[in-house]
Protein backbone atom coordinates (compact mmCIF):
# COMPACT_ATOMS: atom_id res chain seq x y z
CA UNK A 1 0.00 0.00 0.00
CA UNK A 2 1.45 3.30 -1.19
CA UNK A 3 2.05 6.36 1.67
CA UNK A 4 -0.70 8.11 0.29
CA UNK A 5 -3.01 5.74 0.20
CA UNK A 6 -2.30 4.62 3.88
CA UNK A 7 -2.68 7.74 4.80
CA UNK A 8 -6.15 8.32 3.40
CA UNK A 9 -7.20 4.69 5.06
CA UNK A 10 -6.16 6.26 7.97
CA UNK A 11 -7.85 9.58 7.63
CA UNK A 12 -11.12 7.62 6.72
CA UNK A 13 -10.80 5.40 9.94
CA UNK A 14 -10.41 8.28 11.87
CA UNK A 15 -13.46 10.35 10.60
CA UNK A 16 -15.42 6.77 10.94
CA UNK A 17 -14.39 6.46 14.53
CA UNK A 18 -15.65 10.34 14.98
CA UNK A 19 -18.79 9.45 13.56
CA UNK A 20 -19.46 6.46 15.75
CA UNK A 21 -18.11 8.22 18.95
CA UNK A 22 -20.87 10.55 18.03
CA UNK A 23 -23.42 8.64 16.33
CA UNK A 24 -27.14 10.61 17.93
CA UNK A 25 -29.75 7.99 17.46
CA UNK A 26 -32.28 10.83 17.59
CA UNK A 27 -30.93 12.88 14.71
CA UNK A 28 -30.71 9.27 12.77
CA UNK A 29 -34.31 9.28 13.54
CA UNK A 30 -34.90 12.74 12.54
CA UNK A 31 -32.59 11.82 9.00
CA UNK A 32 -34.80 8.90 8.24
CA UNK A 33 -37.70 11.34 7.79
CA UNK A 34 -36.11 13.54 5.70
CA UNK A 35 -35.41 14.24 2.53
CA UNK A 36 -33.09 15.72 -0.17
CA UNK A 37 -29.46 15.35 -0.95
CA UNK A 38 -28.16 16.93 2.04
CA UNK A 39 -29.35 14.56 4.31
CA UNK A 40 -28.18 11.28 2.34
CA UNK A 41 -24.52 11.46 3.27
CA UNK A 42 -25.11 12.08 6.87
CA UNK A 43 -28.24 9.35 6.46
CA UNK A 44 -25.49 6.62 4.72
CA UNK A 45 -22.55 7.47 7.47
CA UNK A 46 -25.32 6.50 10.49
CA UNK A 47 -26.36 2.98 7.86
CA UNK A 48 -22.96 1.93 7.55
CA UNK A 49 -23.04 2.18 11.70
CA UNK A 50 -26.21 0.48 12.16
CA UNK A 51 -25.21 -2.28 9.49
CA UNK A 52 -21.52 -2.73 11.22
CA UNK A 53 -23.28 -2.99 14.44
CA UNK A 54 -25.84 -5.71 13.12
CA UNK A 55 -23.07 -7.46 11.62
CA UNK A 56 -21.21 -7.44 14.80
CA UNK A 57 -24.16 -9.03 16.96
CA UNK A 58 -23.84 -11.88 14.84
CA UNK A 59 -20.08 -12.22 14.98
CA UNK A 60 -19.55 -16.08 16.11
CA UNK A 61 -21.75 -16.80 12.90
CA UNK A 62 -18.84 -15.12 11.07
CA UNK A 63 -16.27 -16.82 12.80
CA UNK A 64 -17.58 -19.80 12.55
CA UNK A 65 -18.38 -19.80 9.37
CA UNK A 66 -14.32 -18.66 9.08
CA UNK A 67 -13.41 -21.20 10.68
CA UNK A 68 -14.85 -23.85 8.95
CA UNK A 69 -13.32 -22.17 5.81
CA UNK A 70 -10.17 -21.83 7.97
CA UNK A 71 -9.98 -26.08 8.55
CA UNK A 72 -11.04 -26.77 4.89
CA UNK A 73 -14.80 -27.99 6.22
CA UNK A 74 -15.86 -25.67 2.95
CA UNK A 75 -14.15 -24.66 -0.11
CA UNK A 76 -13.94 -21.37 -1.05
CA UNK A 77 -16.95 -21.04 -3.24
CA UNK A 78 -19.43 -22.11 -0.68
CA UNK A 79 -17.61 -19.58 1.86
CA UNK A 80 -18.34 -16.89 -0.55
CA UNK A 81 -21.87 -17.93 -0.86
CA UNK A 82 -22.46 -18.14 2.61
CA UNK A 83 -20.61 -15.33 3.38
CA UNK A 84 -22.89 -12.82 0.99
CA UNK A 85 -26.01 -14.53 2.79
CA UNK A 86 -24.77 -13.33 6.08
CA UNK A 87 -23.65 -9.89 4.26
CA UNK A 88 -27.22 -8.98 2.61
CA UNK A 89 -29.16 -10.57 5.01
CA UNK A 90 -28.00 -8.13 8.01
CA UNK A 91 -28.24 -4.90 5.19
CA UNK A 92 -32.18 -6.28 4.99
CA UNK A 93 -32.18 -6.62 8.46
CA UNK A 94 -30.82 -2.68 8.75
CA UNK A 95 -33.69 -1.46 6.10
CA UNK A 96 -36.36 -3.50 7.74
CA UNK A 97 -34.77 -1.53 11.52
CA UNK A 98 -35.03 1.96 9.42
CA UNK A 99 -38.48 1.83 8.05
CA UNK A 100 -39.98 0.88 11.22
CA UNK A 101 -37.60 3.43 13.25
CA UNK A 102 -36.04 0.99 15.41
CA UNK A 103 -32.43 2.31 15.86
CA UNK A 104 -29.43 0.23 17.92
CA UNK A 105 -26.88 2.15 20.11
CA UNK A 106 -23.89 1.08 18.22
CA UNK A 107 -20.64 -0.88 20.04
CA UNK A 108 -17.81 0.52 19.43
CA UNK A 109 -15.91 -2.59 18.26
CA UNK A 110 -18.30 -2.75 15.60
CA UNK A 111 -16.45 -0.56 13.50
CA UNK A 112 -13.37 -2.36 13.78
CA UNK A 113 -15.19 -5.49 12.73
CA UNK A 114 -16.97 -3.92 10.08
CA UNK A 115 -13.56 -2.75 8.09
CA UNK A 116 -12.60 -6.82 8.81
CA UNK A 117 -16.03 -7.60 6.71
CA UNK A 118 -15.41 -5.06 4.39
CA UNK A 119 -11.98 -6.47 3.70
CA UNK A 120 -13.99 -9.99 3.22
CA UNK A 121 -16.59 -8.15 0.63
CA UNK A 122 -13.41 -7.06 -1.27
CA UNK A 123 -11.95 -10.50 -1.69
CA UNK A 124 -14.91 -12.31 -2.37
CA UNK A 125 -15.80 -9.97 -5.76
CA UNK A 126 -12.52 -9.98 -7.25
CA UNK A 127 -11.98 -14.04 -6.02
CA UNK A 128 -11.50 -16.51 -9.57
CA UNK A 129 -12.07 -19.55 -10.24
CA UNK A 130 -10.77 -19.72 -13.44
CA UNK A 131 -8.08 -21.42 -14.44
CA UNK A 132 -5.14 -18.87 -14.52
CA UNK A 133 -4.63 -18.08 -18.61
CA UNK A 134 -8.32 -17.35 -18.46
CA UNK A 135 -7.91 -14.68 -15.10
CA UNK A 136 -7.77 -10.92 -15.09
CA UNK A 137 -5.06 -9.31 -12.94
CA UNK A 138 -7.05 -7.97 -10.82
CA UNK A 139 -8.96 -11.45 -9.51
CA UNK A 140 -7.66 -13.76 -7.05
CA UNK A 141 -6.90 -17.32 -7.16
CA UNK A 142 -8.02 -19.93 -5.18
CA UNK A 143 -4.61 -19.74 -3.43
CA UNK A 144 -4.46 -16.19 -3.06
CA UNK A 145 -8.01 -15.52 -1.73
CA UNK A 146 -7.38 -18.32 1.07
CA UNK A 147 -4.12 -16.48 2.04
CA UNK A 148 -5.88 -13.39 2.14
CA UNK A 149 -8.75 -14.37 4.53
CA UNK A 150 -6.04 -16.17 6.95
CA UNK A 151 -4.51 -13.24 7.27
CA UNK A 152 -7.68 -11.39 7.99
CA UNK A 153 -9.29 -14.05 9.94
CA UNK A 154 -6.09 -13.52 11.92
CA UNK A 155 -6.34 -9.59 12.65
CA UNK A 156 -9.70 -10.33 13.52
CA UNK A 157 -8.76 -13.18 16.05
CA UNK A 158 -6.14 -10.41 17.37
CA UNK A 159 -8.50 -7.22 17.72
CA UNK A 160 -11.09 -9.84 19.66
CA UNK A 161 -8.20 -10.70 21.95
CA UNK A 162 -7.55 -6.69 22.75
CA UNK A 163 -11.29 -6.66 23.76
Amino acid sequence: MTKNLEKKYQNLNKKRRYELLNYDKKRHLELLNQQGDEFKSKLRTYSIILIDHLNWEIRDQYLELLENYMEAKIDSFNFIMKFEERYDSIEKVADLLKSKQVLLSPDQNSLDFGDFLSEIESCCKVYSDNPEPFQQKVELTDVEFRISIEKIYLKIQNSLKEE
